[in-house]
């Protein structure tokens, strides 16, 4: 409904609709004090929580797609969301929910208005969490990034300015009257064009995005009512917190002093953090202290408030060092008045069970918690810590024994306070002793790894519940829902399909050791015959499977045992995954999957330090990266030889602008000196790499010396998409500790621009 309609309708309809909507809008919502500024209110939201994967969530491209449907916010493998899951997550201490929103779907396409159906979802949402006195954040989310269609680019612009202000202009009527815990975001993670930069965008990128902002806050004042005094949340491009961004953003001009929030996204070290990289599973500071410290003296030091609107780190079975970055990260921001919004997707980043309602994390949150100075909740529904999980892995078996008994005789000192098994307060010979017990009669422990039905495995790595997940591709025609039984869970499949990974269940956070044999069993049924296929296979990337097989459902319960070896690369992030959708299944059916388990027989690579299983073993020369300073990288071009160019230093590596390649591909090159390679040892290095244009060259391990003997070399095809890469190779020569990476960019035709970022080398063995 618009003004003008509004402003025609007579009193006593108004009265009527007042009437009628005091049950669904309560007058909490419009109590608007508007007393907190931006800095004020930061300074109140205390720790925060995405809802993500949810409303975010869409099925297709198409605009309009879904009109009159609510059936997208579950597409992505989530639950509808509920009061009762807004309860839990508010008595858990949380203070702040971002609930993000995709609009794009249910808009129409000709005149962007947004349907009713959705607006009355988000708006019921948006409720929940105001009811239970929380901030809540709204904003315009997937509508932006990969495959949105809003971008930082002119290429059709005023078209997608003319759709960004139709949802403004409508959010803001619609929520006018709702108070100061309201808060508008402009949009999420916007990219620049075809190419998506994230690191480096395009001349235009930053300044389209400025502009995007002011337009944003303009139609909000432009609104009225509380929108003239709301606090507005204004997003860098693509929530960068690198400098190559924060310097080039201009903070709105606005009606009214001091209620503009800038938002960015942390998510340093990218390989630590993001599921792309199930090997990294240890994190230092250098990269999250140079965006944590610019954001700082960007922004918070001239008087500019900064939430931390995501970050986040999937779960890699790492949780204790997800645990102190975490910390790390929460009590930076917190020292320097920095907002921290944790990202949850209701799988590789979860910390909720939104199924069945507890914490899946306790430790994790409440140390975020504290981090943020918000005392923790006795209350916060969540199971027990596993008493005797000396190395914090989630579970019991010889290496807790092993990790205690070097404690005891001092040969380590580092070693989780959950060893205390005897909850005596001490750590000693006595723990040992229970510990012996609880490993000889593992029924008797209950901790975090029981599933609902049965008992406690201490070898089996699927026994807790929580790390059940789904996923229903209904922009392929499939429509499902996972839920939890007796012993497992099950999933009502409505519609398979195009393929028959479009609905399926699967267990996540599992780590396969290369080289070992393992054990998988599990029970199965289905209310009526079908048959699908079972994987144990990556849960990132390519999803590549380690082992397969069908099952042949029947209404009676079957039960399935099987070895297999995992000769691939050890995984820190492998599933086991129930395809059950497909254009070939007999829909409707429910599938039943109870009592699984998958435990290690024998062999694997013992490559970490008992004392901490997420921490390689003597890390100054086995795991850690050689190549972290990215401020290290120089270049060097051979004005002798005809070369020209010129190069940018950034947070995460470096930028080449060749003007002239010169004659020898040695001409121009990108360098980072200073390496160790050992004679006999074998290293693994791994970067990203893009150009704005196709151009082959290459890069090599050399002497940082004349006569710079070269190690190793190996070509690169730069494209303009962006591109990682990986490899091992020996070092076969004698050690030496001055060796050079060195991206050569000569004898190239033409000129061009190559960026390398997040280079890492690491001793292997």
């Amino acid at each position: 409904m618009n003004a003008k309609i509004k402003s025609a309708v007579t009193f006593s309809m108004v009265c009527a609709m007042a009437l009628s909507s005091l049950t669904f809008v309560e007058p909490t919502h419009a109590e608007a004090a508007f007393e907190k500024n931006a800095q004020q209110t930061v300074a109140d939201m205390g720790l925060g929580w995405n809802l993500g994967n949810s409303l975010d969530s869409y099925s297709g491209t198409t605009i309009g797609a879904n009109r009159g449907s609510t059936s997208s916010e579950t597409a992505w493998g989530n639950p509808a969301t509920t009061k009762e899951m807004i309860d839990m997550v508010k008595n858990s201490g949380i203070k702040t929910v971002r609930v993000p929103v995709t609009w794009y779907e249910h808009m129409d396409p000709n005149t962007y208005q947004i349907d009713p159906t959705w607006m009355n979802r988000v708006e019921q949402v948006v409720n929940y969490v105001l009811d239970d006195d929380m901030y809540c954040i709204i904003n315009v989310h997937h509508d932006t990034g990969e495959k949105g269609w809003l971008k930082a680019n002119s290429n059709n612009l005023d078209t997608k300015k003319k759709m960004f202000r139709s949802i403004w202009e409508q959010l803001s009527e619609h929520f006018v009257d709702y108070g100061d815990k309201l808060l508008f975001e402009g949009f999420n993670e916007i990219l620049d064009d075809s190419s998506n930069q994230w690191w480096n965008p395009s001349s235009e990128a930053c300044p389209i995005s400025n502009e995007l902002n002011q337009m944003f806050v303009d139609i909000v004042r432009s609104s009225g009512g509380n929108n003239a005094r709301r606090n507005l949340i204004c997003n860098t491009y693509c929530g960068g917190a690198n400098t190559e961004i924060t310097s080039q953003y201009v903070l709105p001009n606005d009606t009214i002093s001091n209620r503009l929030i800038v938002e960015a996204h942390v998510y340093q070290p990218f390989e630590f953090t993001h599921e792309s990289y199930p090997q990294e599973t240890t994190w230092t500071s250098p990269r999250l202290d140079s965006v944590l410290n610019n954001l700082n003296s960007t922004f918070v030091q001239r008087g500019i408030p900064v939430i931390i609107g995501e970050f986040g780190c999937a779960n890699k079975n790492n949780m204790d060092q997800i645990t102190s970055w975490a910390k790390y990260l929460v009590e930076t921001c917190t020292n320097r008045g920095i907002g921290c919004i944790w990202w949850d997707n209701g799988s590789q980043y979860k910390i909720y069970n939104r199924r069945t309602l507890k914490v899946t994390q306790p430790e994790l949150l409440n140390t975020m918690l504290q981090a943020a100075g918000t005392s923790t909740n006795p209350q916060t529904p969540s199971s027990r810590p596993l008493a005797g999980d000396a190395n914090g892995d989630g579970k019991l078996d010889s290496s807790d024994e092993a990790v205690l008994r070097d404690y005891i005789l001092k040969k380590t000192y580092n070693i989780d306070s959950k060893a205390d098994i005897n909850l005596d307060g001490v750590i000693n010979m006595f723990d040992l002793v229970e510990l012996k017990k609880a490993l000889l009669n593992p029924g008797s422990q209950s901790g975090s790894g029981t599933q609902s039905g049965t008992e406690t495995d201490p070898n089996n790595l699927c026994a807790n519940e929580d790390n059940w997940a789904s996923w229903t591709d209904t922009s392929a025609g499939a429509q499902g829902e996972m839920f939890y039984v007796d012993g497992g869970v099950a999933m009502q499949v409505d519609k398979g399909g195009k393929n028959d990974w479009n609905a399926q269940i699967f267990y996540d956070a599992i780590t396969l050791e290369q080289g070992a044999k393992y054990e998988i069993s599990f029970d199965y049924v289905s209310d009526k015959p079908e048959t699908t296929t079972f994987c144990v296979m990556q849960g990132h990337d390519d999803y590549l499977p380690y082992y397969s097989d069908s099952l042949n459902f029947t209404t009676n319960v079957q039960h399935y045992k099987a070895t297999f070896d995992m000769t691939s690369k050890t995984d820190n992030m492998s599933r086991v995954g129930f395809n059950l959708g497909g254009g070939g299944v007999n829909v409707p059916y429910k599938a039943t999957i109870k009592n699984l388990k998958l435990v290690k027989l024998s062999g694997g690579s013992q490559t970490t330090d008992p004392s901490n299983p997420s921490t390689p073993s003597n890390p100054s020369t086995t795991g850690e990266n050689m190549a972290a300073d990215a401020s290290k990288f120089s270049g060097w071009a051979s004005e002798e030889g005809g070369a020209s160019a010129s190069f940018k230093n950034l947070s995460n590596g470096i930028q080449i602008a060749v003007n002239r390649a010169g004659s020898e591909v040695w001409h121009v090159q990108g360098v980072y000196p200073g390496i160790k390679l050992e004679k006999g040892a074998t290293y693994e290095i791994s970067f990203d790499y893009q150009a704005d244009k196709s151009v082959e060259l290459g890069y090599k391990f050399q002497q940082n010396y004349a006569p710079y003997d070269q190690y190793f070399y190996a070509p690169l095809n730069f494209t303009t998409q962006k591109q990682h890469y990986s490899t091992k190779f020996a070092m076969t020569e004698d050690t030496d500790d001055d060796v050079a990476c060195v991206f050569t960019c000569g004898a190239a035709n033409g000129s061009f621009t190559v960026t390398i970022t997040d280079l890492s080398i690491k001793k292997c063995s």
